[in-house]
């Protein structure tokens, strides 16, 4: 692995694996944001039929409600019908983690397999899959950074990770710093203001 003049640029070389797949899924805010509130939605849903369901039967329940001429069969409908959305929303969340998701891709994505090699220079990245297609990004598309413990993760104007940056790539650790600080001066034309998280599924802006 070599990297070019901190003042020039970097190049990284790695070898993808899944949780770098997790960490791009995990940067995303909006993905997240929806997903939290899925969640909040399925257990407010949950408690609520919860309580519904307890009603219903005390009223099949003649030593519980006195005189009580047992639920009307509407309210079993309406029992059925939220349990059956709240695991809908079980599910779909289930399926939003980015875990899963990571999973998913990197089984159905066979060429993200192997050695990969990123270019980070004065106009935008360049990446380099290890079937040796390339694309490139100017700094203008790009609107921020996420950092991660062990990632840098680049997210453009629509929320969406664009990359990451395995920091295992460059050539050594001493050389994160300074790779920070060039992506923060090419994306914002600031110095960083914040450091890596400490979990890896955690995530912050930089600057």
């Amino acid at each position: 692995m070599t990297s070019a003049d901190p003042g020039a640029g970097f190049s990284l070389n790695y070898e993808l694996q899944p949780d770098d797949l997790q960490d791009s899924i995990a940067a995303r805010p909006q993905r997240k944001r929806q997903r939290t509130r899925l969640i909040f939605a399925t257990v407010g849903w949950a408690l609520i039929d919860a309580a519904f369901t307890a009603v219903t039967v005390a009223l099949d329940l003649p030593s519980v409600v006195k005189n009580a001429e047992g639920a009307p069969s509407w309210m079993y409908v309406v029992d059925a019908a939220i349990w059956f959305f709240v695991a809908c929303g079980a599910v779909t969340a289930w399926r939003m983690s980015p875990k899963r998701l990571s999973r998913r891709v990197w089984h159905s994505n066979s060429q993200l397999h192997g050695r990969h090699h990123d270019e980070v220079g004065p106009g935008g990245i360049t990446w380099i899959a290890p079937d040796g297609t390339q694309m490139s990004t100017p700094w203008a598309n790009i609107d921020y950074i996420r950092e991660t413990e062990n990632n840098l993760n680049l997210i453009d104007h629509h929320g969406a990770t664009r990359s990451t940056l395995p920091k295992r790539g460059l050539p050594g650790p001493d050389l994160i710093p300074a790779l920070r600080e060039f992506l923060n001066h090419s994306v914002n034309g600031q110095p960083p203001t914040a450091t890596p998280d400490s979990a890896a599924d955690e995530s912050k802006p930089l600057g």
